[in-house]
């Protein structure tokens, strides 16, 4: 088995668990599929299929879909899938995003850009 289909394989496993969270906070909401796509705009069918894990959202409508079942989009969001972020990374950009995790290990990281650098 490769990198690239345990990753494949955990992105499919993130959507679906996705899915069950935000079918159990719509049961939660008792509102129908049909009514919480109208308030995304999409239908009851692409609803169903996120649902269970066979259709991605799209980012913005992760807010309006916390927003319309009274949740935080971190209730919604399962633990990210264990990808090797470095993966496909070389000379500055990997340079970058090492020095990213070694501040934030030393707690000297903020948020925001200060001095032209991004932390």
């Amino acid at each position: 088995m490769t990198a690239d289909h345990d990753d494949h394989g955990d992105v499919e496993r993130f959507y679906r668990e996705f899915g069950q969270r935000l079918h159990d906070a719509r049961t939660a909401a008792r509102i129908s599929q049909e009514a919480l796509g109208r308030v995304v705009g999409l239908n009851r069918t692409s609803i169903s299929n996120i649902e269970k894990g066979r259709q991605r959202l799209l980012a913005h409508q992760l807010p309006v879909l916390a927003r319309a079942l009274e949740t935080t989009t971190e209730e919604l969001m399962p633990a990210g899938p264990a990808m090797d972020t470095l993966k496909g990374l070389m000379g500055a950009d990997r340079d970058a995003v090492l020095a990213v995790r070694r501040a934030r290990g030393s707690g000297q990281v903020s948020q925001g850009v200060s001095d032209g650098v991004a932390r």
